[in-house]
C-alpha cells in the first residue's frame, strides 16, 4: 500500500484536501486526531504534559486545556521541543498501527507538522504538500480559530515556511483560489497515487 503523507501550514486547506481524497475512497488516518485521542484524561501523555507544563494546562474537570497548552507551547521553540518530545512517539505508533491495519491501494497520513527531519517521512512513499498565500492563510485562521492576527502569526513563526516544506514535497496543491481548484487537483492526484500504488 502507497502511504501518501499530507502536509501544510495553519490555514493551507490540509482539510479540505484530506476530505476530499476521502470521499474519494482513500482512507485518511489524521495525526491531529490521534493527538487529542493520547492526551485525554488519565493518559500517560497528558501526566506528562503536566509534570513538564503544570496542571494549568487542565480544565477543571480534568480535561486538557487545548488553549493554555498552545499559549505555553507556542511560547517558545524550547516548549514546542518539550511538547513534540512528549507526544510525537506516541502519535507515531499509533499512527503505524492504524496504517497497517489498512487494506487499500493508498491512504492520506496527515502530518500537519511535517519537516525534512521527521521520523513520520520513513513511513511514506510520498509527501503531498498543500499551499496557500501567506495573508490567505492568516485570514483563515482568525476567521476560523477566533484568534487575533497576532496570535495566528506566532503560531506560523513556528512552523516551516512553504519554501522549507516545498523541498521534500512530491506533490503540491496550491490553494488560494476555488474549492472546485482543489477538487480537481486532488481527483487527478487520486487516479496518480492509485496506479501508484504496489498493490494496483
Amino acid at each position: 500500500m502507497l502511504v501518501v503523507g499530507l502536509s501544510g501550514g495553519i490555514g493551507s486547506g490540509k482539510t479540505v484536501v484530506s476530505d476530499h481524497f476521502n470521499a474519494l475512497g482513500a482512507p485518511v488516518i489524521d495525526t491531529d486526531v490521534i493527538a487529542r485521542q493520547i492526551v485525554e484524561p488519565g493518559s500517560p501523555a497528558l501526566e506528562q504534559l503536566c509534570r513538564e507544563f503544570g496542571n494549568e494546562i487542565l480544565l477543571s474537570d480534568g480535561a486538557l486545556n487545548r488553549g493554555a497548552l498552545r499559549n505555553i507551547a507556542f511560547s517558545s521553540k524550547q516548549n514546542k521541543a518539550k511538547l513534540d518530545a512528549i507526544t510525537h512517539p506516541t502519535i507515531r505508533d499509533e499512527a503505524t498501527a492504524q496504517v497497517n491495519s489498512l487494506d487499500a491501494t493508498y491512504c492520506i497520513l496527515v502530518v500537519p507538522l511535517l519537516n525534512a527531519e521527521s521520523t513520520f517521512q520513513s513511513l511514506m512513499g510520498r509527501i503531498l504538500i498543500v499551499t496557500a498565500n501567506r495573508e490567505v492563510k492568516i485570514e483563515r485562521v482568525m476567521k476560523r480559530s477566533n484568534l487575533s492576527r497576532e496570535e495566528v502569526v506566532s503560531i506560523m513563526s513556528t512552523q516551516l515556511d512553504d519554501s522549507q516544506r516545498l523541498s521534500f514535497a512530491d506533490d503540491v496543491i496550491e490553494n488560494n483560489t476555488s474549492l472546485n481548484h482543489v477538487y480537481i487537483e486532488v481527483e487527478k492526484l487520486h487516479q496518480r497515487y492509485e496506479s501508484l500504488s504496489p498493490s494496483s
